[in-house]
């Protein structure tokens, strides 16, 4: 079952859509079936100089699709159209990692775009709206963090044009109010 959110009202390009501009966007929890696409995102050129090695993203996801209480998966839909990959966790049951150090109540999230034409248009930044919005209807969290390498720089205009700030850490970070 997915998660219908908000429609997004942003310009797009022209060859996208024709109709006012709107998309409706859905974070459709992943399912067994979708771990084949997932694979050809991660594989591709625009994916791995920001993730590193695709097969160690695979093998997480595979372990902790069915089983695990500490991180959600989604397909981003827009349009009827996957478009993309987020995840989120809680930083506390997460392996150790930069945000190890964050308080109780801190969700981290990675998200990519796998299919190229979405690139560069508007849809990162509405991902993360809608990411925001599904994470403060949790009710569990009180910040979001996020750790984009420092050469992705459309993450992290995305990020900041979402309200992250930039922390000591590297981090951004979003607080939920």
């Amino acid at each position: 079952m997915g998660f219908p959110l908000q429609t997004i009202n942003f310009r797009l390009a022209k060859d996208l859509t024709q109709r006012n501009n709107q998309i409706a966007m859905v974070l459709r929890k992943i399912i067994l079936n979708d771990l084949e696409l997932i694979k050809i995102w991660f594989n591709k050129e625009h994916v791995k100089q920001f993730f590193g090695d695709p097969v160690d993203w695979i093998n997480e996801i595979t372990a902790n699709l069915d089983n695990s209480d500490w991180i959600q998966y989604f397909i981003v839909i827009a349009d009827d159209m996957p478009i993309g990959f987020i995840q989120y966790y809680d930083t506390d049951k997460a392996p150790q990692g930069v945000w190890s150090n964050e308080p109780e109540g801190t969700a981290g999230i990675d998200y990519l775009i796998g299919e190229e034409a979405f690139l560069h248009k508007g849809y990162g930044t509405a991902i993360i709206k809608n990411t925001i919005q599904l994470i403060r209807q949790t009710k569990k969290f009180s910040y979001i963090v996020a750790d984009p390498v420092l050469a992705n720089l459309a993450s992290i205009s995305v990020l900041t044009n979402n309200g992250f700030i930039k922390k000591r850490s590297g981090l951004y970070k979003f607080i939920l109010k």
